[in-house]
């Protein structure tokens, strides 16, 4: 399998100075591909990177939400749909523009939920979520948090491909060993607005030593 530097410029894409990695070892670590950036996928693929042991690879069927909030906007404004691009798909999942209220079954903002919170706080939420009884992000809170995530991600050695959309899993011997990802072209733009990198194209597949789905409950087709 390929470096993270040596698969985006295989694919064409790149990457500013801040987001590439100076692990020449990410080359040989085991490979966990991870589908779906809502918060399952981003949380899974930040706790591999930072534990350092594996390569985690993000694939996010959807835009980088600077480019989803576009094409929210279009479909709000001009009732213009993208398929791939909407309030269910895209980098922070359904919950990106709802009112970013964070709930849990768990009925207490303590252990593993406060170090969520305290995850979210250090890319860029308001401290007052680790007081408050009902914590709330707010869209504009979770448009930087994503980006600080995203860039974070990187500079861990991880991966995040956007319009990339899981079709297949391979299974050998009853084990997944991997998955097929069709690209669609998805585009990441700079805090001033200007777009950076190009895009992955066609079907490429992706060995793994494990595969975790994250897609959330709009993306029926993965399990279809």
């Amino acid at each position: 399998s390929l470096s993270k530097n040596d698969s985006a410029s295989k694919a064409g894409l790149q990457l500013s100075d801040d987001e590439m990695t100076d692990d020449e070892s990410s080359n040989e670590k085991p490979v966990v591909a991870i589908v779906g950036a809502g918060p399952a996928g981003l949380f899974c693929a930040l706790t591999l990177a930072r534990d350092g042991h594996c390569r985690p690879i993000l694939f996010e069927r959807g835009q980088p939400v600077e480019s989803r909030g576009r094409d929210i906007g279009a479909l709000m404004h001009r009732r213009s749909i993208d398929s791939e691009s909407n309030f269910a798909f895209g980098e922070g999942g359904a919950g990106t523009w709802s009112d970013g209220k964070l709930t849990t079954r768990i009925g207490r903002n303590q252990g593993p939920v406060r170090s969520v919170l305290e995850t979210l706080v250090e890319y860029g939420a308001p401290e007052k979520i680790l007081i408050d009884g009902a914590p709330h992000l707010g869209t504009d809170n979770l448009v930087r948090l994503l980006r600080n995530m995203r860039r974070d991600l990187r500079k861990l050695g991880g991966e995040i491909r956007f319009g990339a959309r899981m079709t297949r899993l391979f299974v050998e011997d009853g084990i997944v060993s991997g998955l097929e990802v069709e690209y669609n072209k998805a585009v990441e733009r700079s805090i001033g607005g200007a777009e950076v990198g190009q895009v992955y194209k066609g079907t490429e597949r992706i060995d793994a030593d494990a595969v975790v789905l994250a897609a959330g409950h709009s993306a029926r087709d993965v399990y279809e």
